[in-house]
């Protein structure tokens, strides 16, 4: 049997999402060992948020969600893997930067 197609590990201690049908299973992405990020294989990557920490901003209307640099950075780098093996553009990278106003986190991504 091949091996399961789709993105690559997004870091070390991830571990396969699987889904059981019977004898037979499925590879449908990743999840971080502490269980806050998911990547699937069609290159979405889902964050586990705090909602408690989130805020509305009085002059916009938006939602605001506080986390920790680290934390953000570790979020975009499962992002930009999850972009660069399913074949995304460049360009649709700096609109997650504009989005996102990460400008200095992506940055030194080529």
């Amino acid at each position: 049997m091949p091996a399961p197609k789709g993105i690559p590990i997004p870091e070390a201690k991830a571990f396969r999402l699987d889904e059981r049908i019977y004898d037979s299973r499925q590879t449908k992405g990743w999840m971080s060992e502490d269980e806050e990020l998911v990547a699937t294989h069609s290159g979405e990557v889902l964050i586990g948020l705090d909602l408690e920490s989130a805020e509305w901003d009085e002059e916009t209307g938006e939602m605001t969600i506080r986390m920790s640099r680290e934390r953000a950075l570790r979020a975009i780098r499962w992002v930009r893997h999850a972009m660069e093996h399913t074949g995304v553009p460049r360009w649709k990278v700096s609109r997650l930067e504009e989005t996102l106003r990460i400008s200095d986190a992506i940055m030194d991504w080529k």
